[in-house]
């Protein structure tokens, strides 16, 4: 069974119902579900989960979803058999923004989240926004100014929940200016794919046909480590720069798609208008 789509969103989108990236979600889960799907909500990020998840359920609903909540308060919360089953009845799972280490100190290496992670494999979706987004590959970053971020020391990675193996996930990107953080991530591991999402942009991952694609209203850079020919990186002392060389980038928007087997993009077709001429 193809595992379901995951939707990764860079952050700072209105909570409309008339939202293109809130609609692709609900698009995509229709697909999955049988009827109204049910999405879950986990709001662990946030400094205040309650208020998030009320805000993110009002939203679901109004679009055509019935939205549950997902809220361990504690780790102990999150092995309760009883919210292992509320997870087992979703059809898609969205993770909210603030604090991607609430996400992972919370649930990692608990049941809720074997149940989730299972529920994907069977075909359920994935989505996040901000630190719920940051959260879903393998390698996390979980501290690190931008300014400094080419400096060794500067930068603290941690383990993420894992949907995505070979990825690494920065947000609100060029807002906040983090090109830095994500090639220094990169440098450090070459083969790991690093995607610096713009905010009100996703991008959405298709496991059956092995790619992800674009949407929303700025772009989506991609570092690729894998063309790297040399770098400083392993001979260098906290505090001292880095140094790498023949590093891969790309730059996309909406209706670009990226291959993840060729590590290829597609851009969009540009339509080419003839200029309105006076007679």
């Amino acid at each position: 069974m193809t595992k379901g789509p995951i939707v990764a969103v860079g952050g700072s989108v209105p909570l409309e119902p008339d939202e293109p990236i809130f609609l692709e979600i609900v698009r995509l889960a229709k697909k999955i579900a049988d009827g109204k799907p049910i999405i879950a909500i986990i709001p662990t990020a946030s400094q205040h989960p309650e208020e998030t998840a009320l805000e993110y359920s009002k939203l679901f609903k109004k679009i055509g979803t019935k939205p549950v909540i997902l809220n361990p308060e504690f780790r102990d919360s999150a092995n309760h058999h009883d919210l292992s089953k509320l997870a087992e009845t979703a059809h898609a799972f969205f993770f909210t923004g603030g604090n991607q280490l609430r996400i992972t100190t919370m649930l990692g290496g608990t049941s809720l989240l074997a149940t989730i992670k299972k529920a994907h494999e069977e075909g359920a979706m994935i989505a996040g926004t901000s630190a719920g987004a940051a959260c879903l590959t393998g390698i996390m970053i979980a501290h690190g100014e931008s300014e400094d971020a080419l400096i060794t020391g500067e930068l603290e990675l941690s383990h993420g929940l894992n949907f995505l193996e070979n990825a690494v996930i920065d947000t609100h990107f060029t807002a906040r200016g983090r090109f830095p953080r994500l090639i220094h991530v990169v440098a450090e591991n070459p083969g790991v794919l690093g995607i610096g999402l713009g905010e009100g942009t996703a991008a959405v991952w298709d496991f059956k046909n092995n790619k992800f694609d674009v949407i929303g209203s700025r772009n989506l850079v991609v570092v690729d480590g894998v063309t790297i020919t040399n770098s400083n990186k392993a001979d260098i002392k906290p505090g001292e720069p880095l140094c790498v060389e023949n590093i891969t980038l790309h730059i996309l928007t909406e209706g670009s798609s990226y291959d993840l087997e060729s590590r290829k993009a597609t851009l969009p077709e540009v339509v080419i208008t003839e200029p309105d001429v006076e007679i």
